[in-house]
């Protein structure tokens, strides 16, 4: 067991704001990232953004569920770590959204780290966590050029 940690990053044809708009839409995870089949605000920031977040993920070997504690700093970076879960013993993420090309377009790196809970051969444990992660950015980087097209 233990913590097992991965990092993607690609290049996104939309600026920064586009993408922080996406990522932080927690309600509208189920409509475009595959393997979210629950999201929920539980507890919202002043300024409305989401503070605790129970979501419901297919993580393809079994469903697990959790709440996440997200911190801000908008457009350029959300981090979380995890509160609580079933099927999971920790999680901790972020993302960060940087500026190119005069900021129209964003090179977009999502960090994660996880410990399944459950014996996982490490070379296992990597490929799910970078398989599932190149899905995650992928599906943010196209709901983000589809906001930022509207």
């Amino acid at each position: 067991m233990g913590i097992h940690r991965a990092e993607q990053s690609l290049v996104i044809d939309a600026p920064p704001a586009a993408c922080y708009e996406a990522i932080v839409d927690f309600e509208s995870y189920p409509e475009w990232q595959d393997a979210v089949i629950r999201a929920e605000v539980l507890q919202r920031y002043e300024g409305g953004h989401g503070k605790l977040v129970a979501l419901a993920v297919d993580a393809k070997l079994r469903q697990v569920s959790y709440t996440l504690h997200y911190h801000h700093q908008e457009p350029r970076r959300l981090w979380w770590e995890m509160v609580s879960g079933h099927g999971v013993e920790h999680i901790d993420g972020e993302y960060l959204f940087e500026a190119i090309e005069g900021g129209e377009r964003t090179r977009a790196t999502y960090r994660l780290g996880v410990d399944p809970g459950v014996p996982v051969p490490g070379f296992v444990a990597r490929r799910l966590n970078e398989g599932v992660m190149r899905r995650s950015i992928e599906e943010t980087r196209a709901e983000s050029e589809r906001r930022a097209s509207r």
